[in-house]
């Protein structure tokens, strides 16, 4: 299944499919970063700022919380974000 993280509605989706097919989860892996280079500090935009935010920040938070009914009990949530600009 192909998705983006910063769009609530693909991680619904996703999960799901999860618990359509699997019931549950063991672990939740939520690595979220992009980056994107060339942009002197003082030109980046708020459009720029916030198409980083929506993934690095956004799509972490809500991948966790829509994976959360789907998570047994001793299940592993790692969260992870690698940012740059």
């Amino acid at each position: 299944m192909q998705g983006d993280v910063s769009q609530i509605g693909d991680l619904e989706r996703l999960f799901a499919q999860i618990k359509q097919e699997k019931g549950r989860l063991d672990i939740v892996f939520a690595n979220a970063g992009t980056a994107r280079y060339g942009a002197p500090r003082k030109k980046i935009t708020e459009e720029f700022f916030d198409s980083i935010f929506d993934v690095n920040v956004k799509g972490l938070l809500f991948t966790v919380q829509k994976a959360l009914p789907l998570l047994k009990d001793g299940a592993s949530i790692c969260p992870l974000c690698v940012c740059g600009c």
